[in-house]
């Protein structure tokens, strides 16, 4: 039976009165704390007797809370995007007593104030998915501000656990904690372990079980208690909001603490219901009256409570203790000595990239070219014909050496990456940086962009999302096509190798690495100038700890980027390489020059010959570059080796300009067509795509010009 609206007497099954909302000057009685949901099993589509349990990772970047994930779900899980996010989504899962676990590695996020996506889609998967449990990952040498998120998330829901990670370091340090004193305290169970200790993860499966099955852990979260005067907004907002129609599925008191911290998305979702005009002017007069601000009020009461409880849960902490860590950072990022120890740290980084791989890719060439003459010999006597012959070896055997002679320098690079970042100085380049980048309308978080943009482009662009100033993360976006991949890498040891002894090829690739940072800064200006203005925001970033780099995280790192890649690269250079043959071979018999990838480098050579040198042979590659970088090894092959050797045959046709200018513009000369593809689904914007594919076309060939006159002129 419809009921009348119990505030105007109106009569309706669909009707919605907009009620304002009104703060009285009554007193009033301590808010009880909200009825709360708890998630339970459910029965797994694949095994009707496997119970499946949704378990939600939270924590703060660098808290090991990936680690911890990879680690138990090794191999079992992927990466994707949330559903009309940027924000990447990871999921696996792992078996236990015959029971399906379910893993979904939230975001790393600071609050759940839903300030950024990363936040807004935490926040959205606890309370609309509901999971059984909600594991936070807390840093055991940072237990105070990690715990921040863990009372926000007990806000929104009962079930959650605190895994306190980073015991090792803990323990060198001389912190003990007082985990049975903690949970009392927090009235949630914890766990204190290692991520890289196997002892650890049996443990924390057991403990993930345990909270799930047991009455060992009672979930009775602690509940903070506010001043006199949040505690009366809080309770006059929720008391006339808990008949609400909108967000039921969010707890009455959290939606009041979002409301007295100006949370526009909630605000904006009430607002449909609610008229909040009034609510606002109130909010806004008694701050005022009572010269306080309820955000920072709620914030600081937050902060407070856990200064308490975890000052009484640890001995030998301390405040203002200086770690090892700190100790190091005095050096590494001091102002004037940190930056060239940053130079020398990545100086070495390319150095050891081209050293190890060099011999590497020297050694399977000389496999390659005896293995195509044995193949070659092999077919001619057997009559086989000429136009085949030349499709198995020129064709397909020499696309195969093209994605074999990339995986030397693949797996060194991102293995060094993995270093780098396991070790905790990759968070400190874009701190130190950020000083540097500012001068030039960037923030330091635009140079974790720049170090993934290395490896590839759509990384680097995809890792443009920490960047929260618009102006900032677009003109990194467009920038990143300076920015040379991993497949330029590979162009740029390969020719280097071939036309300079190994300490000038190393010189030579370090300076091409700096002419594409300087292409991004010089990018970062022109936005500043003419892009439209907005404030600039500070880096607020936690700095990890410095650690020991662990072979089995560094080697998962190393196989999870890589392993992407390659399965892309070789899929795209062993089509390439057939599609580049037949170009190059049609008409076949004829000389190459007359086929059609001649006639198509013969007429553009007319304008890049006399402007940087360029022939046709050195045309063709530099044009299958553009779909994919990879392909240009493969191209160089088919164009020069002829079933020899490659190397002896671009040695010998091309002079040292030649050379230093066919570098320079494959270095930044066009993005990739994946590139460009992410470019549009980051900007949302054709605009931006067309300006990411011409600006750095046109600014590479004014600057390859510039370059190959000059050395002309000088050698």
């Amino acid at each position: 039976m419809t009921k009348n609206c119990p505030h105007c007497g109106k009569k309706g099954r669909f009707h919605r009165h907009k009620r304002g909302i009104k703060i009285s000057q009554n007193d009033f009685e301590s808010t009880k704390r909200q009825s709360r949901f708890h998630g339970k099993g459910k029965r797994s589509s694949f095994n009707d007797h496997t119970i499946e349990h949704k378990i939600a990772f939270l924590g703060n970047p660098n808290v090991g809370k990936s680690s911890l994930f990879n680690t138990l779900t090794g191999s079992h899980q992927h990466i994707g995007n949330w559903p009309g996010k940027t924000v990447e989504r990871k999921e696996g899962h792992f078996i236990l007593s015959d029971e399906y676990f379910s893993l979904v590695d939230l975001p790393g996020a600071y609050s759940l104030s839903a300030r950024s996506d990363e936040e807004l889609v935490t926040r959205q998967f606890i309370v609309e998915e509901q999971p059984d449990l909600v594991c936070v990952i807390a840093d055991a040498t940072r237990l105070e501000r990690t715990l921040f998120i863990a009372l926000q998330a007990m806000e929104l829901t009962d079930n959650v656990a605190i895994i306190i990670n980073m015991k090792d370091i803990a323990e060198k340090e001389c912190i003990d904690i007082d985990t049975q004193l903690l949970e009392k305290k927090l009235g949630v169970p914890i766990v204190y372990v290692c991520a890289y200790e196997d002892d650890s993860i049996i443990r924390i499966k057991k403990f993930i079980y345990d909270a799930l099955h047991t009455k060992k852990y009672l979930f009775n979260p602690a509940m903070v208690v506010y001043s006199p005067k949040i505690e009366y907004m809080i309770q006059n907002i929720s008391t006339q909001i808990e008949d609400r129609e909108t967000m039921t599925k969010y707890p009455t008191r959290w939606i009041a603490f979002r409301v007295l911290e100006g949370d526009s998305l909630v605000k904006d979702e009430l607002a449909k219901e609610y008229d909040l005009e009034d609510m606002e002017t109130k909010i806004a007069q008694l701050a005022k009256e009572e010269k306080f601000d309820p955000a920072t009020e709620i914030s600081k009461r937050k902060y407070s409570a856990l200064h308490h409880i975890v000052h009484d849960a640890l001995q030998g902490y301390e405040d203002f203790k200086e770690t090892v860590s700190d100790k190091f950072d005095r050096v590494l990022l001091h102002k004037i000595w940190g930056y060239p120890i940053l130079i020398a740290i990545f100086a070495a980084f390319f150095l050891l990239t081209f050293y190890a791989s060099s011999p590497i890719i020297d050694g399977i060439d000389w496999v390659v070219v005896q293995f195509s003459t044995w193949v070659m010999t092999s077919l001619e006597s057997a009559n086989s014909p000429a136009f085949l012959n030349s499709l198995l070896v020129d064709g397909v055997i020499a696309g195969i050496a093209a994605v074999i002679l990339f995986i030397p320098i693949i797996l060194i690079f991102y293995a060094l990456i993995a270093l780098l970042e396991d070790s905790g100085y990759l968070a400190r380049s874009a701190y130190l940086m950020d000083r540097v980048m500012g001068k030039f309308g960037m923030q330091g978080s635009s140079f974790l962009s720049l170090i993934m943009g290395f490896g590839c482009n759509v990384a680097g662009i995809m890792a443009t999302r920490t960047v929260k100033n618009q102006r900032d993360r677009t003109a990194m976006i467009i920038a990143n096509s300076f920015i040379p991949c991993a497949a330029r890498l590979g162009v740029i040891a390969f020719i280097t190798g071939i036309f300079f002894q190994p300490w000038l090829a190393a010189l030579i690739m370090l300076s091409l690495y700096g002419v594409s940072i300087l292409l991004v800064l010089f990018t970062g200006f022109l936005f500043k100038i003419f892009y439209r203005k907005e404030d600039p925001l500070p880096l607020i970033m936690e700095l990890p700890e410095y650690r020991r780099p662990r072979i089995r995280n560094v080697l998962h790192l190393t196989w999870e980027k890589a392993g992407v890649f390659l399965k892309k690269a070789g899929t795209f250079i062993f089509l390439a390489s057939i599609l580049i043959w037949f170009i190059s071979n049609i008409p076949f018999g004829v000389a190459p020059e007359y086929t059609i990838a001649g006639y198509i480098g013969r007429g553009l050579s007319v304008i890049t010959k006399p402007l940087f040198g360029f022939d046709w042979k050195m045309v063709v590659p530099l044009l299958f570059g553009i779909p994919a970088k990879e392909a240009i090894i493969s191209a160089l092959s088919i164009l020069y080796s002829g079933g020899g050797s490659v190397v002896t045959a671009l040695k010998a046709s091309w002079s040292i300009p030649q050379a230093i200018s066919f570098l320079l513009f494959q270095l930044t000369y066009a993005p990739c067509f994946a590139t460009m593809a992410t470019i549009k689904s980051e900007t949302k914007s054709w605009k931006m795509t067309a300006l990411g594919f011409f600006y750095p076309l046109i600014v590479t060939i004014i600057l390859t010009v510039i370059v190959f006159q000059i050395f002309t002129a000088i050698l």
